[in-house]
């Protein structure tokens, strides 16, 4: 007890120590719950502070025509799903005058740092504009007005700009839930609305109703006219019906929301050097955490663009000076809900490796338009000094087989693949062990004997007498009845035999024999010695057995395969040399398809990432998973490639991957092993006397034995299967980096979505050279089949073929 009073204390004065320690940054923001507002109609501004503890509450400076006062709750704690603690004061601005208003920058004091929000824009209008509907609930005809709103008809191509979806309706209509829409876009993007949690209250046509905001971000995908709309939301309301007795009812009906046009304007022409597609009023930041750096060591740089534009699809800026720097592609971090505003900021994860000594860290720079100016403009940020010592002149390798040092990088930070395992072993071994491997054994006997009959009638039947067959033994004893006395004869014979009866793959023992021919027999003038006995039978014990195998590899229809350790090294040969089209193949062919090992897949799908083809990639990590889940290098570079391409593929939550740490079999035997603890135990109670003191074990057991026993099969059950998505044979991976799904089997019909390379989907269906097939977020549609391949082959798959990577500065 003492022990946990202690604990108690110095766990206070750390999370004490930690609150009162000020953090060196603080983000400001603003948001409001409706930016359109009917006159007289009350909005909920919020202004956010995280990162830092606030000192004050924020003053919000006088706008004309513009009431704005406190709700006077003082600072609210908010914490959301992916983001930081947030500290909140709430206002409330209503407005009697029609027109825009834009409330300034507000500036907070947090952690002894100022900071400002980004001004905010929002428009009052007259509710005569609306346009009213019915709808039938519940055998009423209930009036609504519905309306998409924006405050700019005319964005510019890759302009972000605020939307929402306003909905009025009667306040005595008691609505339980308000659905998520569902629209049509065309020509533009748009991040899924939802209800704000604010309502508002007004009196249209004389009627009280509450009004309900649906804020989201629009941005135009392309210039001329597009549109969103029209859109359904589901409502679920509640109504008091008396059937005997009073009792509530829930009815559902759908609204629908007219369709709104836009016209985009195209980006003014003569764009600066530098720009890519950042449109909005951006700054940027570069922290650099690690300034005590060697030459040719990786520098993690975080790259920060703040303001209010198109956050989600901005580029990372660019270096200033790239030269004698190696860039890696730069990953943003993942934005969730506050993609719905159009103020925040993006951080990129940047990683740079000089190439020779550096003095400090290049400055970035990122070029955009912006569009209330109306021109192109660039901000940078300053070079980082950097203390950088020379590399050392050797490094120790790792030793053969060992994993890639990096396995242990967190994928969220990871700019490049994991390094190939360098394994000389290709396939697998054939030898398994089961838990019940006496009925396998006995299983595999039957099937063993059934295999070889089966074979041997098929044989009788195809080769009733083969002559290769029976040529080869006739040169083989000639070689045999060769004479001791003449050493360069019987060389040359064997070498012979060799090149004619072994085809043209040998082992290195033939090869020793070969080269050995080779040396004395082709001299000017070779002696005519005796071969010693020794030599002459070792050489005949190799022809035999040599022979024995292309015989036996003749007759199961295969070739045979160069040594696969020899076939491993020239693979990584050729991919060490940037040959990786070469690499694949050497690998693939290394060995039957069916005894290829995870690593020999893994090593597969770097070759292809390397070659410039991620679909591949991700479609031989997933190979090598299927044969061992527990592969971490080929999970990790799976997630990597997934998450750079944005592939579809299916989310699973944190619990999930957790238990993967465990293998499945792990949790199957740990559920049988609690079932026999119970039974024993059980067994045990009813077999002793009471006084017995294998009863206090058995007691335990009891208890043990089903709480194991459940804990496994929760696991079991949760365990994270791909199967659960669709059937092992069905799954398929996206090949191509330019594949659409179709509404159609043909090209010329309608486009359903874009398919990243690497996105995992199942085959519904199959018609001639298209396949219907389905994602994990259930879109489906037709793709041409040579866009995708199968997890599990119908038969031994072919080299993959990818177009080379060009040489640039961004060549891993």
């Amino acid at each position: 007890m003492r022990a946990i009073q202690h604990l108690t204390i110095i766990t206070a004065a750390i999370i004490t120590t930690l609150a009162a320690t000020p953090i060196a940054s603080a983000e400001a923001l603003s948001r409001l719950s409706s930016r359109f507002l009917t006159r007289g109609e009350q909005a909920l501004l919020e202004v956010c502070i995280s990162g830092a503890t606030p000192s004050s509450t924020p003053q919000i400076p006088n706008i004309p025509g513009v009431q704005i006062t406190a709700t006077n709750r003082g600072a609210q704690t908010r914490l959301l799903p992916g983001r930081k603690l947030e500290y909140v004061f709430e206002f409330m601005v209503t407005s009697y005058e029609i027109g825009n208003f834009t409330i300034p920058s507000i500036e907070v004091n947090a952690g002894g740092i100022r900071s400002k929000t980004e001004p905010l824009e929002f428009s009052v209008f007259n509710p005569d504009e609306l346009k009213w509907s019915e709808a039938i609930i519940g055998g009423r005809s209930v009036r609504y007005a519905s309306a998409f709103k924006v405050m700019n008809d005319q964005p510019y191509d890759g302009e972000t700009i605020p939307i929402e979806i306003k909905l009025f309706v009667p306040r005595d209509l008691f609505v339980e839930d308000w659905g998520i829409p569902d629209f049509i876009r065309d020509g533009l993007t748009c991040w899924r609305f939802q209800p704000s949690q604010m309502r508002g209250y007004v009196n249209l046509l004389g009627v009280p109703c509450v009004s309900v905001a649906y804020p989201s971000t629009l941005t135009a995908t392309r210039s001329g006219s597009i549109g969103i709309g029209p859109a359904s939301i589901r409502l679920v309301t509640t109504q008091m019906v008396l059937d005997g007795y009073p009792r509530r009812v829930n009815l559902e009906t759908n609204v629908s929301v007219p369709e709104l046009r836009l016209n985009a304007r195209p980006l003014p022409p003569n764009a600066p050097q530098g720009f890519e597609n950042a449109v909005g009023n951006f700054n940027i930041s570069a922290m650099v955490s690690q300034t005590e750096v060697t030459e040719g060591d990786p520098i993690p740089v975080e790259i920060i663009v703040s303001g209010s534009g198109n956050l989600d699809t901005v580029r990372p800026p660019k270096p200033i000076d790239p030269d004698g720097w190696k860039i890696y592609d730069a990953s943003p971090a993942q934005r969730g809900d506050e993609r719905r505003e159009l103020s925040g900021q993006t951080v990129f994860q940047q990683f740079m490796r000089p190439l020779e000594l550096k003095s400090a860290l290049p400055g970035f720079k990122l070029v955009y338009f912006d569009p209330k100016k109306q021109s192109y403009e660039t901000v940078t940020t300053a070079p980082t000094p950097l203390q950088m010592k020379p590399a050392p002149q050797t490094t120790q390798a790792p030793a053969p087989g060992t994993p890639p040092p990096a396995a242990d990088t967190p994928v969220e930070r990871m700019t490049d693949i994991l390094g190939i395992i360098d394994s000389p072993n290709t396939a697998q071994a054939s030898g398994k062990t089961f838990p019940n491997w006496l009925l396998h054994a006995i299983a595999g006997f039957i099937a063993a004997i059934l295999v070889i009959k089966a074979i041997a009638m098929r044989l009788q039947l195809r080769h009733p007498h083969d002559p290769a067959k029976k040529q080869r033994h006739k040169e083989l004893k000639e070689l045999e009845r060769m004479k001791a006395d003449d050493r360069i004869s019987f060389l040359l014979a064997a070498g012979h035999f060799i090149e004619r009866q072994l085809g043209n793959q040998h082992t290195p023992e033939l090869q020793a024999i070969l080269a050995e021919r080779d040396a004395e027999c082709f001299k000017p003038k070779p002696s005519a010695t005796p071969i010693d006995r020794s030599q002459r039978e070792s050489i005949l014990k190799t022809l035999r057995k040599a022979a024995l195998a292309w015989i036996a590899l003749t007759m199961l229809g295969t070739t045979p395969h160069a040594d696969a350790a020899e076939i491993a090294n020239n693979a990584k040969t050729a991919y060490d040399t940037a040959r990786y089209s070469e690499a694949a193949k050497l690998w693939l062919e290394s060995a039957p398809y069916e005894s290829l090992t995870p690593d020999t897949h893994y090593n597969i799908g770097n070759a292809c990432y390397r070659g410039n083809s991620p679909g591949n990639a991700a479609l031989y990590y997933r190979r090598a998973l299927n044969l061992d889940p527990q592969h971490a290098e080929a999970r990790q570079n799976l997630r990597f490639i997934e998450r750079k391409y944005g592939s579809i593929t299916i989310n699973r939550p944190a619990f999930q991957t957790t238990l993967t740490r465990i293998s499945i079999d792990t949790w199957k035997n740990l559920l049988w092993s609690g079932l026999w603890i119970f039974a024993l135990s059980l067994l045990t109670i009813v077999a002793t006397r009471r006084s017995s003191s294998a009863r206090y074990f058995a007691t335990v057991g009891l208890i043990l034995g089903p709480i194991l026993a459940f804990c496994a099969t929760f696991a079991w059950r949760a365990y994270p299967k791909d199967g659960e998505f669709a059937k092992d044979k069905l799954q398929a991976v996206i090949i191509h980096e330019n594949a659409t799904l179709h509404s159609e089997a043909s090209r010329t019909s309608p486009e359903v979505i874009d398919a990243p390379p690497g996105s995992l989907c199942t085959i519904l269906h199959q018609s001639g050279r298209w396949s219907y097939v389905g994602f994990a977020t259930k879109t489906r549609g037709w793709i041409p089949n040579d866009m995708i391949e199968k997890v599990l082959p119908d038969s031994p798959p072919k080299a993959p073929e990818f177009r080379k990577p060009k040489a640039n500065d961004k060549s891993a």
